[in-house]
């Protein structure tokens, strides 16, 4: 099976992230001031995620973890929406779960 591209990915790690905070893109925008024709273009990878817009993401993503849910996840990360990786602690953590 072949992979995904990697913009592909990133923009599903944004939508799902938004889907877990349980938001619309226009309840997105009203909270964030990004509209809902730019998040849309984003999670559907017409436009290419950056590394300064995976840290815009991941600081309004880590803010609506908090206010919303009331925690945070290393979902947020700067390293997962950009990279897709875990911390290596989590990464362990499963090995040893899988065994």
């Amino acid at each position: 099976m072949a992979k995904k591209p990697v913009s592909i990915e990133r923009g599903d790690r944004i939508r799902n992230l938004r889907h877990k905070v349980k938001l619309t893109r226009l309840q997105f925008e009203e909270l964030t001031g990004m509209s809902a024709s730019t998040l849309k273009s984003f999670e559907s990878a017409e436009r290419d995620l950056t590394p300064s817009k995976a840290r815009l993401f991941s600081n309004l993503f880590s803010s609506l973890f908090i206010q919303i849910l009331g925690n945070d996840t290393y979902e947020t990360s700067f390293d997962f929406i950009f990279n897709g990786k875990k911390p290596e602690a989590l990464e362990l953590e499963n090995l040893r779960l899988h065994r």
